[in-house]
């Protein structure tokens, strides 16, 4: 399944936490003051006497291991760099670069200055768990911090089979790049699907009988905080799509008056399998209550796709985006 299709949450944090975990135990901070382009380091237990970092915040990072690092006995944070911007909150949405190393073999294995973005990651423990709770806890933006923990405060119950190869007896290093705060998207007015009028919407560009684009001839750019438009073009007669159902559909995603869609599955020849409550909130809201077989042309506001960040070139932040759905069955 295409990236954009599914919620934007962060890179990294999609792919080891499967569960809601604790908010994090007690955590030691010890401050460096020496500015972010020095080596960085802190020493006693279950901290990072073991490797130095170095390079500056937001611009990269590169460890150099001398020793293991011990296991702590709970989850422990450090500022390496500490920000002068404004204080971290709870329900701040927190621009990151993520590292992480296995403290127990010594290697790097996971690096956000590779892919070269930022994650966007809720600062709600209840949602993140224990080790990014520990990263946020009390820091200022522009700071860098390193947590030392159990895999488990990182992947939950998903250590046995987490995607970076750590050991469940290996300690986890997690650094963070505290960038700064997401801006958040306009709110709209409600989170209903509205029935629109055809002549509302941009209307459907075939090749050979097979959705290619929109047309956006004669159709105004909506406000930001315009709740779910949906038009039903197509009205199928078998079961209404549930919340909590896996959809399989073919569809077509555009911004508005794009050239181009910026992904689509009809030409690949294989429909979308996903559960609804994994993709973009928009998708939930107006395909709830459509009946299989139906084709929907749905109008998301950028607070239930891709808020302020956007989703690479194609999708500036705050976009309002039109999908082109074809609800072929439902799991």
């Amino acid at each position: 399944m295409h990236r954009r299709l599914r919620r934007p949450v962060a890179l990294l944090s999609a792919a080891v936490l499967a569960t809601a975990l604790a908010a994090c135990g007690g955590s030691d901070t010890a401050e460096d003051d020496g500015g972010s382009g020095s080596s960085q380091a802190a020493g006693g237990e279950g901290s990072l006497d073991g490797v130095t970092f170095t390079g500056e915040v937001g611009e990269g990072i590169t460890a150099e291991w001398t020793d293991s690092i011990a296991m702590p006995e709970e989850t422990t944070a450090t500022t390496l760099v500490e920000g002068d911007g404004d204080a971290l909150a709870e329900g701040d949405t927190v621009m990151v670069y993520l590292w992480v190393g296995n403290g127990t073999a010594k290697q790097d294995v996971y690096s956000d200055y590779d892919n070269g973005a930022a994650e966007a990651i809720p600062y709600d423990p209840a949602q993140v768990g224990e080790a990014f709770s520990a990263l946020f806890e009390g820091q200022t933006y522009g700071s860098r911090v390193a947590v030392v923990a159990d895999p488990t405060a990182l992947f939950g119950d998903q250590v046995e089979n987490n995607s970076l190869g750590i050991d469940a007896k290996d300690t986890v290093v997690v650094v963070g790049d505290l960038i700064e705060k997401q801006a958040a998207a306009p709110e709209p007015g409600d989170d209903k699907a509205h029935d629109a009028e055809p002549d509302t919407q941009p209307s459907v560009v075939e090749e050979g009988g097979q959705p290619t684009g929109l047309d956006f001839t004669g159709i105004e750019e909506p406000e930001l905080d315009t709740p779910v438009q949906r038009v039903v073009l197509e009205e199928g007669d078998g079961a209404a799509v549930k919340a909590s159902d896996t959809v399989v559909v073919n569809y077509l995603g555009s911004t508005y008056d794009a050239d181009a869609p910026f992904d689509e599955s009809f030409s690949r020849g294989e429909p979308l399998t996903s559960p609804l409550s994994g993709l973009i909130p928009g998708w939930s809201i107006g395909l709830t209550g459509v009946k299989v077989g139906s084709r929907v042309l749905l109008q998301i506001p950028p607070a239930y796709g891709y808020g302020a960040a956007g989703s690479g070139a194609a999708i500036p932040g705050n976009s309002t985006l039109w999908f082109l759905i074809d609800v072929v069955e439902v799991q």
